[in-house]
């Protein structure tokens, strides 16, 4: 992925009229786009983009969505999907993309042009922040037009959690890639964080079951608030000490994913 050169002192700035946020949204979407292309040479990311809404709403159709699904069964049946997505589209394929980037020298040549190492790692971050919440906005239209299921109460709310998991996973990502020094490895490393993000949302197991510290802890996994986010946004639920809950440990576990990232992400296959 070639380096772009772009303008970033003072003077080039103002001779083009652009202001230095401008600037880096310009060339973290620039990088953006060249990581976009190099997805769609991913057979597996593609195939699952297509097919995984097309999934569900069959699911659900087998389920009796078309007698009437509640919002409530639809919410829950969504919030899987939405898991599934974060730590599969985004979680992995951006682990994966920052070790084989790392791997290839792409990342050390970039951090040595005008790009900063925020807009690089976001850039890496944004194309499969954008698949996510194209199956979730595939699955919200299919899901109404063929099976009459409910629409989101709060698409802002449901937004906001896609946002803040896809904050979360990416972030979780790149510090799993600090301890990932090959891309085979990435199987390898990347199986703590996803067992127990399937396992604290109750994808696996059924919290229910869990005895009521477990249950508890489960609240503070990476990927149970987030869930609860967009729950609460489908069946139209806002407000509330639970909802504030979850926003914040979402937020803490993007904190803290930042400050391993700065102090710790390796650039270079030796760093």
């Amino acid at each position: 992925m070639p380096a772009t050169t772009l303008p970033t002192t003072a003077p080039e700035l103002a001779a083009q009229g652009e202001g230095p946020v401008r600037a880096s949204l310009r060339r973290t979407a620039a990088l953006a786009r060249a990581e976009l292309l190099l997805l769609r040479r991913n057979r597996t990311l593609m195939s699952i983009a297509v097919l995984m809404p097309l999934a569900v709403v069959a699911l659900l159709a087998g389920l009796g969505g078309e007698a009437g699904m509640t919002g409530e069964a639809a919410a829950v049946a969504v919030s899987s999907m939405v898991g599934m997505l974060l730590l599969f589209v985004v979680y992995y394929n951006v682990l994966s993309a920052a070790v084989s980037r790392r791997e290839e020298g792409v990342l050390q040549r970039l951090r040595t042009g005008e790009a900063s190492d925020g807009e690089v790692l976001v850039a890496l971050s944004l194309p499969s922040t954008a698949i996510t919440l194209a199956q979730v906005l595939l699955l919200a239209l299919l899901g109404a037009l063929a099976l009459d299921l409910p629409v989101p109460g709060d698409p802002l709310l449901v937004l906001a959690g896609l946002l803040l998991g896809a904050a979360v996973f990416a972030g979780l990502a790149l510090v799993t890639a600090v301890a990932t020094r090959t891309l085979e490895a990435v199987q390898m490393t990347s199986l703590p964080v996803l067992s127990i993000a399937v396992l604290g949302a109750g994808l696996a197991l059924p919290l229910e079951v869990l005895p009521p510290v477990l249950a508890d802890v489960a609240d503070f996994t990476p990927l149970s608030p987030v869930l609860t986010l967009v729950r609460a946004g489908w069946t139209g639920g806002t407000g509330g000490a639970e909802l504030l809950q979850a926003a914040l440990v979402a937020a803490a576990w993007v904190g803290l994913s930042v400050a391993v990232v700065r102090s710790r992400f390796r650039w270079s296959p030796r760093g």
